[in-house]
């Protein structure tokens, strides 16, 4: 499925008018918001992006281990891993150097190994941290706080969707997925975690809203109607709010959003926007955090009315 493929229907589910004055809607024209069917939308197996610091191993990992503050230190075989209780959840991961409407955000079912029955094997003690986790490729050791590895779906995963983790992308159950954080805080080829009591910071997610389909940077519309989609991820958080612009920036106007059940997975939305005339507009859009994370610079689009 390609991105034009997800705003083929054309059910509406949700219809909010934005814009309030009749003054308003003459100068911005008419806009409506819904959920994309059948909830958030999925990344096709294939379409992820790929991004290493250090490039490919020249081996892959055989063995983790878990050591540093814990009772009981411990090596796992990386096939001992693949033969524990695996769990599947729905998650986004976006690179923090992604730009808005940029490629290098996706959303998957992630299949893996949960980090926290490792742990309480290892029996973690009180004066933890953070965990030094080092991989095979010679990137300097990660420093990633004990919150974040603590996290419910952190896991090791072995797949991508219905596909094993290409070895581009770390390799089946030696790939770290911690769900909010940004990509560059996702370890490839994991081969040990040593608890440390040094603290370290969180490394959420940068706020980003953007447009899907058609795909920026133009687009052409008529009179009739002008359907878009687009997304907003502020993970760990929730999205706390989504604003619109069709004017290039020069006013906003909030969108009615659909419910966010889970902040680990980005916001999928249509909008079909009603021209007020024909001609070149630039639409705009950018997301907050629940906590009043904000994103720094918008998702554009250009879109030519005739």
């Amino acid at each position: 499925m390609n991105r034009r493929a997800f705003i083929a229907s054309s059910s509406s589910l949700i219809a909010t008018a934005l814009f309030s004055s009749s003054k308003d809607r003459t100068t911005a024209g008419a806009l409506s918001v819904r959920p994309t069917p059948g909830g958030p939308l999925v990344t096709p197996n294939g379409k992820s992006f790929v991004y290493s610091q250090m490039g490919m191993p020249p081996k892959l990992p055989s063995t983790i281990d878990i050591d540093g503050l814990v009772g009981s230190p411990r090596r796992y075989a990386v096939s001992e891993v693949a033969s524990m209780p695996a769990v599947t959840r729905l998650m986004t991961l976006e690179c923090s150097g992604n730009a808005a409407s940029g490629a290098l955000i996706f959303t998957s079912h992630f299949q893996g190994v949960p980090l926290a029955p490792l742990f309480e094997r290892a029996t973690i003690k009180a004066d933890a941290e953070a965990a030094q986790i080092e991989t095979i490729d010679g990137h300097q050791p990660f420093l990633l706080p004990l919150s974040e590895l603590q996290r419910p779906s952190t896991m090791l995963i072995g797949k991508f969707g219905s596909d094993p983790v290409p070895v581009q992308h770390g390799s089946p159950y030696t790939r770290l997925f911690i769900p909010g954080a940004s990509g560059d805080h996702h370890p490839k080829w994991v081969t040990r975690i040593t608890l440390v009591e040094t603290e370290a910071p969180t490394h959420d997610a940068p706020p980003v809203a953007g447009f899907l389909s058609p795909g920026p940077p133009e687009a052409r519309g008529s009179m009739s109607g002008v359907a878009l989609t687009g997304y907003a991820f502020t993970g760990p958080e929730p999205v706390g709010s989504v604003e619109l612009s069709t004017d290039d920036g020069a006013a906003y106007q909030s969108m009615s959003l659909p419910p966010h059940p889970d902040p680990n997975v980005w916001l999928t939305w249509e909008v079909t926007w009603q021209p007020p005339q024909p001609g070149s507009y630039v639409l705009r859009v950018r997301a907050a955090s629940a906590s009043g994370r904000k994103q720094d610079i918008p998702g554009v689009i250009n879109v030519l009315v005739s």
